[in-house]
């Protein structure tokens, strides 16, 4: 937890290949684990950019 709580914490920006963070954009975006893993590793750890990638792209 942040001490200073004025300061917001920037990892909602970001995913992980954490398997809770994959099974939320599984769920979200209706795409397979697969997929999921993909997109990171092509886009990066943005999520704007990951959710971007897979409503865009035919896996």
């Amino acid at each position: 937890m942040a001490d200073d709580f004025k300061k917001k914490g920037r990892d909602s920006e970001f995913v992980s290949t954490q398997e809770h963070e994959i099974a939320y954009l599984m769920s979200a975006m209706n795409k397979t684990r697969e997929e999921v893993v993909k997109a990171i590793r092509e886009v990066g750890p943005d999520r704007q950019m990951v959710m971007e990638y897979l409503s865009k792209v035919q896996l």
